[in-house]
């Protein structure tokens, strides 16, 4: 009975099948898809995929004129969550599909040189970990790693919604506390306001990397990471702080002159700006703290 969903191509088609299966199995006048939202009085079972849009099976009146009972109500959980699984997979095949169409020569040189190998080694790592002992989390991490990778390779020279650049490290950040769990604390503030400023793409990317690379990678009790957003005047000042490992002025003045992220994201900076913005990285006992300052030109309407 649920092959067909098992074997839809897309889905609707998915939908349509789980329809056509309880709808026969209920011997139901009619059964349909619906919106999860959907204010209608009939039954429903929901779809429950991993990511939107929901649905749910919405069943009409029997033939019998009997009323649901349990034993029905777990034939429908069932049909949904093979609906919901090959929905999943679906998706999550489209996703694929599109990074593979992204991912030209040219795109693969950018996101070498903004992505750590490092992290997506870890990341799908993690991954391979979460299949066998959380598999609904695994899949949901994978997710997340996708959309990332989608947002990097699709990056350019054009300005972002600040937004859109946090949601990005929010993703980022999601991932490695799937790898380090309870030894990450993050914190994000950044003022809703601010979130429709124009930055460059990927600017706070590899500071929030260096946090987690020297300051929670290599304390054994982890640590925190804090992005915070500010309008000083007319600048924007984006902070990430990290506790964990301590490090060095020293250290930081090598990173910063040999490390090709930072060196990559100095150099933006001066190409975009000239002496308006700056980078300072600054160690004291207890954390590191890496700050950006750049003039707010332009923002979205809110």
């Amino acid at each position: 009975m649920t092959r067909t969903i098992a074997v839809a191509a897309t889905p609707q088609e998915a939908l349509g099948a789980a329809c056509a299966a309880a709808q026969t199995a209920l011997s139901a006048e009619y059964v349909r898809c619906a919106e999860e939202d959907d204010d209608g009085r009939e039954p429903r079972i929901a779809v429950e995929t991993t990511e939107p849009p929901y649905h749910a099976l919405v069943i009409g009146p029997l033939r019998s004129g009997r009323s649901l009972l349990s034993g029905d109500d777990q034939l429908l959980r069932s049909i949904a969550t093979v609906a919901a699984r090959r929905i999943d997979a679906l998706r999550l095949a489209q996703e694929r599909h599109e990074m593979t169409k992204l991912t030209t020569e040219a795109e693969l040189r950018a996101l070498r040189a903004q992505v750590n190998p490092h992290f997506l080694f870890n990341a799908l790592n993690t991954i391979g970990y979460l299949i066998q002992t959380a598999p609904a989390r695994a899949h949901t991490t994978l997710m997340k790693l996708t959309s990332l990778l989608r947002a990097v390779l699709r990056s350019s020279d054009t300005a972002v919604r600040l937004g859109d650049e946090i949601d990005l490290i929010a993703a980022y950040l999601d991932i490695e506390r799937a790898r380090f769990e309870e030894r990450l604390a993050i914190s994000i503030d950044v003022p809703e306001p601010l979130r429709h400023v124009r930055v460059p793409p990927l600017l706070v990317q590899p500071l929030v990397e260096n946090a987690i690379k020297h300051g929670i990678a290599n304390s054994r009790g982890g640590g925190a990471v804090d992005v915070r957003v500010r309008a000083d005047g007319e600048l924007l000042v984006i902070t990430v702080r990290n506790t964990g490992a301590t490090t060095s002025e020293l250290a930081i003045a090598n990173g910063r002159r040999r490390g090709v992220g930072l060196a990559n994201l100095d150099a933006r900076l001066r190409r975009l700006y000239g002496d308006a913005a700056r980078l300072t990285l600054t160690a004291a006992p207890h954390e590191t703290c890496a700050e950006v300052a750049l003039p707010m030109l332009a923002r979205d309407a809110a």
